[in-house]
């Protein structure tokens, strides 16, 4: 949870059918009573297609899917942006 703006539950969700990701929800650091949603990576992808990011990356903020949407370019040229 490295990035300030938490991801909607919506968001996460998206993404992690988009990236074959696991969608998760947990309570922000140092209970807080926050939510936070996020996209787990747990497998390096579903049949043929890969994940973007590594088994156990875990994404809680836009920043931090932002960064990984950066990289996509390298893995996957010409990919559609979800990240607008």
């Amino acid at each position: 949870m490295a990035g300030t703006t938490r991801l909607t539950e919506t968001q996460a969700r998206a993404l992690a059918h988009w990236w074959g990701g696991d969608y998760q929800r947990t309570m922000g650091p140092a209970g807080q009573g926050e939510v936070w949603h996020g996209v787990v990576f747990t497998s390096p992808g579903r049949g043929d297609i890969p994940t973007p990011a590594s088994p156990g990356v875990a994404l809680f903020s836009l920043e931090e899917v932002r960064n990984l949407e950066n990289l996509r370019d390298d893995v996957n040229p010409g990919a559609p942006d979800w990240v607008g």
